[in-house]
C-alpha cells in the first residue's frame, strides 16, 4: 500500500532532518486558495516563490465554492479564511485556479458511473442534496465551464462574504504546464 512507502520514507526524513521551529501565523500575511489538483504539489510553490511558513495554502477542488455553497458564503473555504484572517493575521487573500482543472467540463455520466461502480447511490445524494439531477450533482462538486470566470465569482464570494472583513482578494490562473500566472482581478 502507498500508505506504507509514506511511513518509511518519514521515517528516513525524521533521522536525517531536523526542521527548524517556526510560528504558525504566515510570514507573508496572505493565503492563497488553490487546486487540490495533484500536478500542482510542489511546481505551485515554486513558481510563486513560497516557502514553508510564507502563507497560509488553503485547497479546494477546483479552488472553488461550489454553487450550493455561494449562497450565504457560509462553505468551509469561508470559515478557514475567516480563521486565518481573525486568528493569523491574513491580511490578503490570492485564489490561483488553473488551466486544465478536472472540475471545468466535468462529465456528469461519468461521475455517476463512478460513483455506482465504487459502491455510492448517485440519485440517493441527489435526493438528500436536494441537486435535482446528474448536472445539478456535477454543480453540487463545483463543476465549471471557465476558469476564468470560475475564479472571478469565487473572489467576489470572498469579497461579499458578510463574515470576512474588507481585505484585498486578488484572482489568478496559473498554467499547469508552465507556472505561467495570469493577473484575472485585482484585489
Amino acid at each position: 500500500m502507498v500508505i506504507d512507502e509514506i511511513l518509511a520514507h518519514n521515517e528516513q526524513f525524521v533521522q536525517q532532518k531536523t526542521l527548524p521551529i517556526i510560528g504558525h501565523a504566515p510570514r507573508k500575511h496572505m493565503a492563497v486558495v488553490t487546486c487540490m489538483d495533484c500536478r500542482l504539489v510542489t511546481m505551485f510553490e515554486q513558481a510563486l516563490g513560497l516557502e514553508r511558513g510564507d502563507v497560509l495554502e488553503l485547497r479546494t477542488a477546483g479552488a472553488t465554492i461550489s454553487r450550493p455553497e455561494r449562497e450565504g458564503a457560509a462553505s468551509d473555504l469561508i470559515r478557514s479564511l475567516a480563521g486565518g484572517i481573525y486568528l493569523l493575521g491574513v491580511r490578503e487573500v490570492a485564489v490561483i485556479g488553473h488551466t486544465q482543472c478536472g472540475l471545468s467540463h466535468a462529465n456528469p455520466i461519468a461521475l455517476i458511473a463512478s460513483m455506482q461502480a465504487l459502491g455510492v447511490d448517485p440519485d440517493k445524494l441527489m435526493q438528500e442534496e436536494g441537486v435535482g439531477d446528474a448536472q445539478g450533482l456535477v454543480n453540487w462538486l463545483g463543476a465549471f465551464n471557465d476558469v476564468h470566470v470560475n475564479v472571478r465569482e469565487v473572489v467576489n464570494v470572498i469579497r461579499n462574504s458578510p463574515f470576512l472583513p474588507k481585505i484585498p482578494v486578488h484572482g489568478l490562473v496559473i498554467d499547469i504546464e508552465t507556472g505561467k500566472l495570469e493577473m484575472v482581478d485585482r484585489g
